[in-house]
């Protein structure tokens, strides 16, 4: 498979819902305009590396990033770690020519020795070809997540982010910044049903925005507190 393929094949990866329009900011305000600096070309910086929790939003800035350096003429590509077969690591070779690579929970690659010394050598020709990379993990790169040495020095070449979980009051607003800019309607009854009877973390609640943005439009129904039950129902 040739890298314009792997491209095509890794960008099917990208979730149309995970732009920059859907990220709640808040506290990672900082970071949010680096990457959208850099996605447009206005910004050129050798690398960044996010850390945090899972479903702390890692992925969608990533996928984010891609998505609007497309709209700007940018080359990028989005490579998930997560669901590469780690026994190959020549996977990531050529990409090194892209405006920006996205690489998606680095963390998976500690202890593998040919991958890590595949991502340090890429890393080096990345940056020798003046690319961007930007890098997601679970694991602080302070703590020396890798049995390479000089990856981990490598890792901390550019900026460094923890990204937080949303707290508590942050979820509504998160939600309803999704729901706006996918154009749904969540009423005052509907929106409290869901933080009353649903797990209350972000992957789950924009789940459920997604199955009845799904519903609603194949059943041309409104979104009601009994069309969200029968919803859940189904889940």
């Amino acid at each position: 498979m040739n890298s314009e393929t792997q491209q095509q094949v890794f960008n099917l990866q990208l979730s149309l819902a995970n732009t920059f329009e859907t990220f709640y900011v808040d506290a990672n305000s900082a970071l949010v305009s680096q990457l959208q600096a850099i996605a447009r070309g206005e910004q050129q910086e050798p690398q960044i590396f996010i850390w945090g929790a899972s479903n702390t939003g890692k992925t969608h800035l990533l996928q984010a990033v891609c998505h609007l350096a497309s709209q700007h003429q940018q080359r990028s590509i989005y490579i998930p770690l997560a669901k590469l077969p780690l026994h190959d690591p020549e996977i990531i070779q050529g990409f090194e020519s892209m405006d920006i690579v996205c690489i998606d929970d680095v963390h998976l690659l500690a202890n593998n020795e040919p991958w890590e010394q595949a991502l340090f050598n890429f890393i080096n020709q990345a940056r020798a070809q003046e690319a961007t990379i930007v890098i997601s993990s679970q694991q602080n790169p302070a703590e020396n997540i890798f049995t390479l040495s000089d990856l981990n020095s490598r890792t901390v070449w550019g900026p460094v982010y923890k990204l937080y979980e949303l707290l508590d009051y942050e979820l509504e607003p998160a939600l309803l910044q999704h729901a706006k800019s996918r154009g749904i309607k969540l009423s005052d009854e509907v929106r409290k049903y869901i933080f009353i009877h649903c797990r209350r973390d972000i992957p789950t609640l924009v789940g459920i925005l997604d199955a009845l943005d799904h519903a609603s439009l194949q059943e041309k129904r409104k979104i009601t507190v009994p069309f969200l039950k029968k919803i859940l129902a189904k889940q």
